[in-house]
């Protein structure tokens, strides 16, 4: 007869510095899921930029952007590969998470790429990490005076399920120019109401869980647009085949 997995439910800051040192390799099937499609999304969004910029046919964009839930820094990697923008000059990324395990994890996963990645003409991007809690965000001067409203670009992925929906778009809206992007990914509510992001504690058999919310699409929509934002094409919802990633059926 099978026995229940004792949960733990810990803060949120808690959750990801304990889950850092195997975030990458647990074998997470939203990340997976993630890794697959951002590319993509990423391609047209740099598109979207291009074609919209009146003088594209002389001068290349060139982007600051902020990563809100940096975590072990997946997306930064993505950010510095120069296939993924090549009509796109990206001149700052600031790596934004609430976690310094984390953060740790992606300094050290950023430094490992660009001291690999064969030598361009092209300037790499300038990346800087911070620690950053949006539910606490006077206590982070650094980023108020060195990040915020300075974004072309906010990329968020997989972050929403962890703050009140207002307090996420305030935050995104804060961190933005005037005018700018939001790239988002979110755990889709079918999932959310039979799990939530956590991992299991090899040492103590635990199921370690955070603080996390149920939103359906139209809620997001709907509170996006409250801030200022409107969609751009058409929301992507995406489920999951073994076979997809990579896995025995």
């Amino acid at each position: 007869m099978s026995t229940s997995r004792p949960v733990q439910s810990v803060s949120n800051a808690e959750l990801y510095n304990r889950w850092a040192k195997v975030y990458d390799t647990d074998g997470n099937i939203l990340q997976a899921l993630d890794d697959l499609l951002l590319p993509t999304l990423l391609t047209q969004l740099f598109t979207t930029i291009q074609t919209s910029n009146p003088n594209s046919t002389t001068n290349s964009p060139t982007l600051t952007i902020t990563e809100l839930g940096a975590g072990t820094g997946r997306n930064t990697v993505k950010l510095l590969s120069p296939a993924l923008s090549p009509s796109i000059s990206i001149s700052h990324i600031n790596a934004l998470d609430l976690s310094p395990g984390m953060l740790e994890v992606a300094r050290e996963r950023c430094c490992k790429y660009l001291s690999a990645k064969t030598p361009s003409l092209a300037k790499d991007p300038e990346v800087a990490f911070f620690e950053f809690d949006a539910l606490n965000p006077a206590k982070f001067l650094d980023v108020r005076t060195e990040v915020a409203g300075k974004a072309d670009v906010v990329l968020s992925t997989l972050v929403l399920e962890h703050l009140p929906i207002d307090v996420f778009f305030k935050t995104v809206r804060g961190l933005l120019r005037e005018t700018g992007w939001l790239v988002l990914t979110n755990m889709h509510a079918e999932m959310g109401r039979l799990s939530q992001a956590g991992f299991v504690d090899e040492e103590t058999g635990e199921k370690i869980r955070g603080e996390s919310y149920v939103y359906e699409v139209h809620e997001v929509l709907e509170e996006g647009n409250k801030w200022g934002f409107h969609l751009e094409g058409e929301v992507i919802e995406r489920g999951w085949r073994k076979v997809m990633l990579g896995m025995e059926e």
